[in-house]
């Protein structure tokens, strides 16, 4: 979707709203960057993106010895609602 309204401005000159986000806080970058590495290795079903699982969140944290405190992990959650909900 971002790409297709990046080719809107592109093409126009004129920003999609959906384009006019604000900056991510930079306390939250580090959570933000984390959903990325999670989302990149998500599972896809028959018909969309799957969910990112607890157990795929867990195995994330093993891999790079992070553990996400409680709020992280219930950004992590927010983002993928947003993500799956966006497609």
């Amino acid at each position: 979707m971002r790409w297709h309204l990046e080719k809107v401005l592109e093409q126009t000159g004129i920003t999609p709203p959906q384009l006019d986000t604000p900056p991510i806080p930079h306390e939250l970058v580090h959570v933000w960057e984390y959903f990325c590495q999670m989302s990149a290795k998500r599972t896809c079903g028959a018909m969309a993106a799957n969910p990112i699982s607890d157990e795929q969140v867990m195995a994330w944290e093993r891999r790079h010895g992070i553990r996400l405190s409680p709020f992280e992990g219930e950004c992590v959650d927010a983002l993928d609602q947003v993500f799956l909900t966006s497609e």
